[in-house]
């Protein structure tokens, strides 16, 4: 059994013949009786703190457990943070090279209706400039038969004889007016009547020779506009074939 102060001081011992002295043995008990009783304090302090120290390890302890446990899930958060750090920029990148791709095709597809489109235009411009070239050339020939046919004309034997001086008609006139004077010689008034009348056919001659003047120019000047209208047609005929 475990002994205590009580034991210690209760302890009776028997007398025997040339025993100890009872007064130092007394003496000596109440000595281990205090000093047990100091010694039984202190052990009893120290195991009230290593209880306390025991409990402050488990504490700790459970504080490591705990901050162990905070680090792990610290740990991971961290990895999960850099990887959807790493994912978000993996996106971000990709998508930033996807979208400069679509606006680089969108680009190349826009420069290339541009160019279509500036073909497109530049061989409508030159079809019709050779369009309107072809037509120029025919307007210029038409004129130019116009102008060959209006040529012909005034110098047609119509317009020269139009254009004779009156004295031309005249002499012919003037030699039958002598005539006449000498077959009526002697006769004023039938010399004055007679000249009216020759006056008078002089007259109606040159007005007849130039309304027949007139009149031949003009079926000339018909008939070679109508020649060259047909020339022309079968020429611009033959041009559309061609183009």
């Amino acid at each position: 059994m475990s002994l205590n102060s009580l034991d210690i001081q209760n302890k009776t011992f028997e007398t025997k013949m040339r025993g100890y002295n009872k007064a130092d043995v007394d003496d000596f008990l109440d000595l281990i009786i205090r000093d047990y009783d100091g010694f039984s304090e202190k052990i009893k302090d120290q195991e009230r703190e290593l209880k306390s120290l025991r409990e402050r390890v488990e504490s700790f302890e459970g504080m490591k457990d705990s901050l162990n446990k905070s680090i792990v899930v610290a740990q991971s958060a961290a990895d999960n943070l850099k990887e959807h750090a790493i994912n978000e920029a993996n996106g971000i990148t990709g998508e930033a090279g996807q979208k400069a791709q679509y606006i680089l095709e969108s680009a190349k597809k826009e420069a290339g209706v541009i160019l279509n489109s500036a073909s497109d235009d530049a061989r409508r411009l030159v079809k019709e400039t050779d369009e309107l070239k072809r037509k120029m050339r025919i307007y210029h020939q038409r004129m130019a038969l116009m102008v060959e046919s209006q040529l012909e004309g005034i110098k047609s034997r119509e317009w020269e004889e139009i254009l004779k001086p009156t004295a031309t008609y005249i002499g012919d006139g003037v030699d039958k007016l002598k005539e006449i004077i000498e077959t009526h010689e002697g006769n004023t008034v039938q010399i004055s009547q007679t000249v009216s009348e020759v006056s008078a056919i002089l007259d109606l001659q040159d007005e007849e020779k130039n309304t027949e003047a007139l009149a031949n120019l003009e079926s000339s000047t018909d008939a070679n506009l109508a020649t060259s209208t047909e020339s022309k047609t079968s020429s611009d005929t033959s041009d559309d074939s061609e183009a």
